[in-house]
C-alpha cells in the first residue's frame, strides 16, 4: 500500500492534534526565571496579585510556596481585591 503526500500530511496534522490533548497544561514558572522575591516591590505585594491563591499559600503560574508579601515580574493586581485591615485600630 502506497501512501500519497497528503495523506502522509493529514495523518501528521492529527498525530500533532492529538499530542497537544495529551500534554499537560499546568507546569509553573521556576522563581528564578520571574525574580520572585519574598518582599513587596513599590507596594505590590502577593496576596494582591490575580495569581495567588491565598488558601494555600501558591501562584497559579509559579512553583513553590509564594510569600503573601512577596512579589515577581509577572505581578498583575486582580481587579476584585479587596484590602482587608490587618490591624485593630477600628475595633479598639
Amino acid at each position: 500500500m502506497q501512501t500519497s503526500r497528503r495523506q502522509f500530511f493529514q495523518y501528521m496534522a492529527v498525530l500533532g492534534l492529538g499530542s497537544l490533548y495529551t500534554t499537560p497544561l499546568y507546569a509553573k514558572t521556576p522563581k528564578e526565571v520571574v525574580k520572585y522575591q519574598s518582599t513587596p516591590n513599590n507596594g505590590e505585594k502577593c496576596r494582591e496579585c490575580i495569581h495567588f491563591i491565598p488558601d494555600t499559600n501558591e501562584c497559579k503560574t509559579v512553583e513553590g510556596n509564594i510569600d503573601p508579601n512577596g512579589w515577581c515580574t509577572i505581578y498583575y493586581k486582580d481587579p476584585n481585591y479587596k484590602a482587608i485591615l490587618e490591624d485593630n485600630k477600628t475595633t479598639q
